[in-house]
């Protein structure tokens, strides 16, 4: 019996409200924590700490779903949701700067960010055979989900205040959780104990994935690079906002706008890559993300602003699902999820050093240094790449 249509609703509504959660919990951190007292250095201190976290359980967690038998990575998935649920909770008592709040964003911000690449890996257990679902596609639907409720949340914000942001947060977070709980019984537990007696591959440890994969983990320092300003634009996009005239409301709109422009270069991601190499569409997008950088570093308005983010269309929406099939074209499949995790990783090491550099240099010398900071970085990660791509075939 085909499943492919059911497999794709199913995956599809985990990235929806994934990215959902993740858009609340990142995404509006920021304009929360300046809400309950917080400067613009302490919020980038908080994300930074949570982003060095993630940064330190990633390669934990990667090696605990490469080499266990019973914990896969959507049981480190579900688990890290369920503590995000909590946490929500925790939000509507606690409204103001204070040292519980701190640990609650901490924490949230960190399993957030940790579990990414073990949201894509829980793509290959539900689909043994790699090629009924389509990623691409259901990666678009989050990034659908997360633009809608930018928006959505931009107006509520302003009309009712800033509660609506834990109410949103608790909501989706049970929805995910529901969804995980019938994923793992009827996709996930049979053919994750029927791929485990096939498989007799021992995964590498961390130090020998490194070593046989050199240019691999170049490119990935190229990531971290070009992250930093990517970050940055996402973290503090309040900031940058309100630096050419803008509110809550222009945030929210702004932030759903590039959400939206994600959607055709994931959609059509499968066609394209069919046409032209993955290595090369990972490498143009990583070329385009600079090319972001500087233009929002240089706009004076809204309107060039708004140009900037749609950007997103060649850049990220082109990067997600390149950076995925990249890595599981190159890397030996034993080692898929170590793969997923040290993108993933140089990911979130951007968002450290954006959260500490970009947060102090708001406040000391401004948003436009910040901006050039950024840019400049990203030209470095993209000469980075350049030098480490490996060609991959059509």
């Amino acid at each position: 019996m085909d499943n492919t249509k059911q497999l794709n609703i199913e995956y599809f509504s985990l990235q929806s409200l994934f990215w959902m959660t993740y858009c609340m919990v990142v995404g509006f951190s920021v304009t929360y924590l300046l809400s309950c007292g917080y400067s613009n250095s302490e919020a980038g201190y908080i994300l930074a700490s949570a982003n060095i976290c993630a940064l330190v359980l990633q390669p934990f967690f990667a090696d605990l779903a490469d080499r266990s038998k019973r914990i896969n990575a959507m049981t480190i998935f579900l688990v890290s949701i369920v503590i995000i649920f909590v946490c929500s909770i925790g939000l509507f008592f606690i409204s103001a700067r204070s040292v519980i709040l701190t640990l609650i964003y901490v924490v949230m911000i960190t399993l957030a960010n940790a579990v990414i690449a073990f949201l894509t890996s829980v793509q290959f257990l539900m689909d043994t055979s790699k090629s009924k679902i389509n990623f691409g596609l259901c990666r678009a639907g989050g990034s659908l989900c997360f633009a809608i409720l930018s928006a959505v949340m931009g107006i509520l914000i302003e009309r009712i205040g800033m509660k609506s942001i834990p109410t949103a947060l608790f909501i989706i977070s049970f929805l995910i959780i529901i969804l995980c709980m019938y994923i793992t019984r009827h996709r996930i537990h049979t053919t994750y104990r029927s791929t485990n007696a096939l498989t007799h591959k021992e995964s590498s440890s961390l130090l020998v994935f490194f070593k046989e994969n050199p240019k691999f983990m170049v490119l990935s320092i190229g990531m971290l690079f070009i992250y930093y300003a990517h970050a940055f634009i996402t973290n503090f996009t309040i900031s940058i906002v309100r630096n050419v005239g803008g509110d809550h409301r222009e945030m929210g709109y702004l932030i759903a706008f590039m959400a939206l422009m994600e959607l055709p270069g994931m959609i059509g991601f499968k066609k394209i890559s069919q046409r032209f190499k993955v290595s090369s569409l990972l490498l143009f997008s990583m070329m385009m993300f600079s090319v972001k950088a500087i233009i929002v570093w240089l706009s004076p308005s809204l309107m060039t602003l708004t140009f900037g983010f749609a950007l997103q269309v060649v850049s990220f929406a082109l990067y997600i699902p390149a950076s995925v099939q990249y890595a599981n074209i190159m890397i030996d499949e034993k080692d898929t999820v170590k793969a997923q995790m040290m993108f993933n990783l140089m990911q979130t090491g951007g968002a450290v050093f954006s959260s500490i550099i970009g947060g102090w240099l708001i406040d000391f010398s401004g948003i436009s240094h910040a901006l050039l900071v950024g840019a400049i970085l990203s030209c470095i990660g993209t000469i980075i790449a350049f030098t480490a791509i490996q060609n991959t075939k059509r």
